[in-house]
């Protein structure tokens, strides 16, 4: 438990501190974080909604909730779930809300990180202080 503790250390060390002021961000910098953070949670999405409905047709609950609408509606309602929520219908589906979450997530980073540029100008930005201990 020694070991850990911050009081072992040498007192005779001066603390150091660093005192940063964060007051603008490049664009580009954020265009490109904003762009693969979102790809990663597009690709998360995808595969996560893949495996979902693997589990979903493997349990056969797709298949016994289309017979519940069955049973419900009646036969000649015309609603088949198993055709609907098939798998490329669903994957379609993310695919085209995964793009365009990358298109809407990419442009919100970049119009937060200007708003932030025009903030830190008129306030003089964030100050940061690190210490070494």
């Amino acid at each position: 438990m020694a070991r850990f503790s911050r009081a072992s250390r040498g007192s005779g060390e001066p603390v150091k501190q660093v005192r940063l002021k964060l007051r603008s961000i490049d664009l580009m910098s954020a265009v490109k974080v904003g762009f693969f953070v979102s790809v990663a949670g597009a690709i998360a999405a995808i595969f996560g909604t893949l495996i979902i409905w693997l589990i979903l047709t493997a349990s056969g609950l797709l298949n016994s909730a289309g017979a519940l609408i069955t049973s419900i509606l009646g036969g000649e309602s015309g609603v088949n779930i198993e055709q609907q929520f098939g798998l490329l219908p669903v994957m379609t589906t993310v695919s085209t809300l995964s793009i365009l979450n990358i298109v809407l997530s990419t442009a919100l980073t970049t119009v937060l990180a200007a708003l932030f540029n025009l903030i830190a100008k008129l306030v003089g930005g964030i100050a940061i202080t690190f210490t070494n201990n």
